[in-house]
């Protein structure tokens, strides 16, 4: 396709998503957007781009390979890839294979991987060379690994002559259940088209958008961003910030010309706070906010920060049942002071409140969080009980289901909703969604633990997760060892932000755990006691200045951990970023993740001084770009 055939149908925008396209398949809708837009850019990430065309050869040759290797009808088929433009190929292809795609984040670690495959028993797994050990380890021989570097010309480049129905599923997302225990949540390409037909109502959607991915594909957030921009004719550019870094986010922001933004909430706010000036970022037309509850500052500070052309929206949705509501917020909208409500209710999803009882509560009400929609997941894989438990058929309207979400929340007097939080253990941590005995559960295992409980501890705009630990006799309280041994259970985002010694859980009269006494002896404010005495050097206290407001403590120690104190990986980077404004030194995250204390980075940035005439070193530029 010519540049000036490429405009053309871009300005025409040949491939409207209608509702009648809800009636296909993914990717039946993908090959037409290939016939419509060959030549236009589909995907773009580690210095490489494809077009609609060289992507659909590419994932119709993994496509047949896929099915050279699987037996027939619907299976499902694992990838364990680096969060690239693979996993979207992937993804592409095992649905071309008639498959259903289960991705399993490299980051997690390998017991709960284990755990995912046994469950979910795919008939294959993709990886690379690079993952290909860690592959073979969690498959265990169960079903085949194949490399997709080992894919070539033997395959067909042509569309494989393989169909599939809009009811049948597609995809599967893992995500803790009530039980505690990780389950499949299965979608079927009806709910995924249904999902991107919103997409392109409410974000317009269109041939000529750059929408961003920075979520991996093993997560729900990924399927408006990979969908709505391939089965939209848009570009779709995938941005990895976890080990590039806020610095590299804000010029990579420019470099691609992003239109269409949809960063985890808390990220998004702690990117704002590294931000100066105003107008920046002139190509993103949208910034789409979900997975957590936005902040009438968070509003503020995108308007001082972003262009005036830009809009935000507010989005609720659950891994089950998708999106449910949308708000719009304008460059010219006074936000009320505390949350931002969600918005009222997206076409096809009713919802309703309920109280303990099961009695539909009054607007402005508390209440639990219920939907009934044909659009919804379809259940548990291969967890039929669960499914027939969780998902309620409606005798009175054919093909829906009825799902009671666990989140509670009221609607105003307008029908927008506020959500409030979760009814049982499940808790949003980071935009991700932790149950908090799986937590307990991990901890028990330990061989220090003797018992443990986990609850939220409620922050301006951001909750963390606090353990209780009772320890075994002759075992001292070591919060770093505690979390060391963790990440052999859980991801990153499970583990707990801080850690409490304590003697014995506090019980109730009917023999619980008093989770409430717990939350009462935390709320006063936390203050971590300096573990140096020594009288504070200026860098030490420029650094604990650092490490003060991205934490948010009112003191710290100069031998104190990052990690220890409640760091992550998103405040990590928010440091990292400041460090390198203030000292031109390029800190890697890991490293403050790993062995970061003050006094260390403190040494580091004086050797550096002294050494930089003659060793090279790691330098940002003002705009934060860095050279090796």
């Amino acid at each position: 396709m010519t540049t000036e055939t490429g405009e053309a149908a871009i300005s025409l925008n040949l491939l409207p998503f209608t509702r009648a396209d809800i009636e296909q398949t993914v990717p039946v809708r993908f090959e037409q957007a290939v016939r419509c837009f060959p030549g236009l850019v589909a995907l773009v990430g580690d210095g490489q781009r494809w077009t609609y065309l060289d992507l659909n050869r590419r994932v119709n040759q993994i496509a047949h390979a896929i099915r050279a290797f699987t037996g027939p009808g619907i299976g499902c088929v694992a990838f364990l890839l680096d969060h690239s433009p693979e996993m979207v190929i992937a993804t592409l292809a095992v649905l071309k294979a008639a498959k259903v795609y289960l991705a399993i984040h490299p980051g997690t670690p390998v017991t709960a991987q284990r755990e995912i495959v046994r469950d979910a028993a795919p008939e294959l797994m993709l990886t690379t060379a690079k993952l290909e050990s860690r592959a073979r380890e969690i498959t265990s021989g169960a079903c085949a690994v194949l490399r997709l570097d080992d894919i070539d010309e033997r395959y067909s480049e042509a569309d494989p002559q393989v169909m599939c129905k809009p009811c049948d599923p597609s995809t599967i997302f893992y995500t803790s259940g009530t039980t505690g225990q990780p389950k499949g949540v299965l979608k079927s390409h009806r709910a995924v088209l249904h999902r991107v037909w919103l997409s392109a109502q409410h974000d317009a959607i269109a041939p000529g958008d750059r929408q961003s991915l920075l979520t991996y594909c093993s997560f729900a957030a990924s399927e408006s961003d990979m969908f709505g921009a391939l089965l939209n004719g848009a570009t779709l550019c995938v941005f990895d910030i976890a080990s590039k870094g806020l610095t590299s986010f804000s010029a990579w922001l420019d470099e691609e010309q992003i239109t269409v933004l949809h960063p985890p909430v808390l990220l998004f706010r702690r990117f704002l706070s590294t931000l100066e000036g105003e107008n920046l970022f002139p190509s993103v037309r949208l910034v789409a906010l979900a997975g957590d509850m936005v902040l009438s500052s968070d509003v503020e500070e995108w308007k001082r920060h972003f262009s005036k052309s830009c809009s935000l929206t507010h989005r609720f949705s659950t891994t089950e049942t998708a999106l449910l509501t949308v708000s719009r917020v304008g460059p010219e909208t006074i936000p009320e002071p505390g949350t931002v409500l969600a918005g009222r209710p997206v076409a096809d999803k009713c919802l309703w409140l309920i109280d303990e009882a099961g009695e539909i509560v009054a607007a402005g009400e508390t209440g639990e969080l219920v939907v009934k929609s044909s659009y919804i997941a379809d259940g548990y894989w291969r967890q039929p009980e669960e499914t027939a438990a969780a998902f309620k058929r409606d005798p009175q309207a054919p093909g829906q289901r009825i799902y009671r979400t666990g989140d509670l929340g009221r609607f105003s007097d307008d029908g927008s909703f506020e959500f409030l939080g979760r009814r049982d253990h499940q808790v949003k941590i980071r935009g991700y969604r932790v149950d908090t005995r799986e937590v307990d559960s991990a901890l028990l295992q330990l061989d220090e633990v003797d018992d443990a409980t986990t609850i939220v501890q409620r922050g301006p705009g951001e909750d963390r997760l606090l353990s209780f630990v009772v320890l075994k006799q002759g075992f001292q309280f070591k919060p770093s060892a505690l979390r060391e041994r963790l990440r052999t259970y859980l991801p990153e985002w499970k583990i707990p932000a801080r850690f409490q010694s304590i003697s014995s859980l506090p019980m109730t009269l009917t023999g619980k755990v008093d989770k409430q006494r717990l939350e009462k002896a935390v709320r006063d404010p936390l203050t971590i006691e300096s573990s140096s005495a020594e009288t504070p050097l200026t860098i030490e206290q420029e650094l604990a200045e650092i490490w003060r407001a991205t934490l948010r403590l009112d003191t710290v120690g100069y031998d104190d951990n990052f990690l220890d104190l409640g760091g992550d990986s998103i405040s990590s980077l928010i440091s990292v970023n400041m460090i390198e404004r203030r000292y031109g030194i390029r800190v890697p995250q890991a490293e403050l993740l790993q062995h970061g204390t003050i006094r260390q980075l403190a040494d580091r940035i004086r050797t550096n001084a002294s050494t930089q005439d003659q060793t090279p070193m790691t330098r940002g530029s003002e705009h934060g770009s860095a050279e090796g």
